[in-house]
């Protein structure tokens, strides 16, 4: 990633949370970078300047945007799931 210019698409204050919407833009072919996530281990305060950030380049922030928007329908993928562990 050219790190001259990246982007911060979302923050936080749970290092889990932020590990999984890192996963979620690799998977989609999207490089990015938690900033802060050591700090935040050694040092678990709450406050501004320790805040998890998910940087991407500049050329794929909008990308990423749209799927960090993107919701999660939990019934429709209950309902998907049922279908497809239906026995015959």
């Amino acid at each position: 990633m050219d790190k001259s210019k990246v982007v911060v698409v979302k923050k936080f204050t749970n290092a889990g949370e932020a590990m999984i919407y890192q996963t979620l833009l690799a998977s989609n072919g999207i490089e990015c970078e938690l900033i802060n996530e050591t700090a935040f281990d050694i040092m678990p305060m709450q406050n501004e300047w320790l805040e998890i950030k998910l940087v991407v380049a500049e050329k794929d922030a909008e990308a990423a945007k749209a799927i960090l928007a993107a919701k999660f329908d939990q019934q429709e993928f209950e309902t998907e799931s049922a279908k497809r562990h239906k026995k015959p």
